[in-house]
């Protein structure tokens, strides 16, 4: 590849191995418990001031919540469903508990036991305790299981400290198989609180997450980690130091600075270009075609969008979002705990344009 004539950065923005018995919704539907932060809160049929009041839930009560969007949750508290205003929401406190009835943990819609069950859990699974909500009873969760369990049933765990050592990282999932919904991941050489182990799944904390990873994926020694230059808590110095990529020229432009590298990149030659905005690291970006001196038909366009995008499944995996306008361009991303990952084919400006480009969040 020629040096380095015009270079761009440019970001778009696109945006069970266990048994569960009864009626239990699909694990990537993710639920979150809230609970009432008002002194009442009206339910209503549909998203606005307008529509009619189906319910009235009172402080301190916990709310399963769907979805949030424009302010508005839609939500359930015990048989009712609808909408409320999401600011009258807030996130509970919640404790790590292992299920430590060897029988199963019974999992009810009511905190009673002639109330309808709607899961029971493996001995020692690890739940989310709300707390107590009196007589015996505690209000928990499991991936999308959320209900009510006898509190004698439920105890503390053992932990152990590991950590992450495969060069991709992990994901980070909801309940204990590959199709939970994913909610993080952490990076190679991750410390992380090991509660338990079971059936090749481990459910950890590492900071503000927490979940079940693939067990084979951690050790009881620190990997060695080579340098990761997707992370960005990176200083101008750090990069600097530790790109082993062939430097081809720092740029200053007032508050921004480009270091620009020669490097490949899923096979392929590329720019490399970090960019800094006041010292922060903003933005990584590959560029495949610098010279932007080409200009590609449709077929031939989603040909190098392909081949880029198999590089990215092999270090993301396969939960990413795909779209595209034809005859102008191609997008898949991927979203990550601090950052997002884009691959972008774009013949916009009577040439055609592919990168990688990664943005802190």
């Amino acid at each position: 590849m020629n040096i380095l004539k015009k270079w761009s950065v440019a970001v778009f923005v696109l945006v069970m191995l266990f048994s569960i018995q009864h009626q239990v919704a699909d694990a990537v539907d993710y639920r979150t418990v809230k609970v009432v932060s008002g002194s009442s809160l009206l339910v209503r049929e549909s998203p606005n001031e307008a529509s009619n009041s189906i319910g009235n839930l009172s402080k301190d009560e916990f709310v399963i919540e769907f979805s949030s969007s424009n302010g508005w949750s839609h939500i359930q508290a015990g048989d009712v469903k609808g909408y409320v205003s999401s600011s009258f929401l807030s996130v509970p406190s919640s404790t790590i508990k292992i299920a430590n009835s060897k029988s199963g943990l019974v999992v009810k819609a009511k905190p009673s036991p002639s109330a309808s069950t709607l899961a029971t859990l493996k001995y020692n699974m690890i739940v989310e305790d709300y707390g107590s909500v009196g007589n015996g009873w505690s209000y928990v969760q499991y991936g999308n299981v959320v209900g009510y369990v006898k509190s004698d049933f439920i105890g503390q765990t053992k932990t152990t400290t590991k950590y992450v050592n495969t060069s991709s990282g992990v994901i980070v999932r909801n309940i204990a198989s590959q199709s939970g919904a994913s909610v993080g991941s952490l990076s190679n050489g991750t410390q992380v609180t090991v509660h338990a182990t079971l059936v090749g799944w481990s459910y950890v904390t590492a900071g503000n997450i927490k979940g079940y990873v693939v067990a084979k994926f951690l050790s009881t020694k620190k990997p060695i980690v080579p340098f990761n230059n997707i992370n960005f808590s990176l200083t101008i110095r750090d990069v600097e130091k530790n790109e082993k990529s062939n430097f081809i020229q720092k740029l200053q432009d007032g508050r921004n600075t480009y270091l620009v590298y020669e490097t490949t990149k899923y096979g392929y030659s590329a720019i490399l270009t970090y960019t800094f905005i006041g010292g922060q690291l903003e933005y990584i970006s590959y560029d495949f075609l610098p010279e932007q001196n080409s200009y590609d038909t449709w077929d031939q366009m989603t040909t190098i969008h392909t081949r880029l995008q198999v590089g990215g499944i092999a270090e993301f995996g396969d939960d990413y979002e795909f779209s595209y306008e034809k005859y102008r361009n191609l997008f898949t991303s991927w979203e990550r705990n601090s950052y997002m990952a884009l691959i972008s084919v774009h013949d916009d400006y009577l040439y055609t344009s592919a990168k990688l480009t990664y943005y802190r969040k």
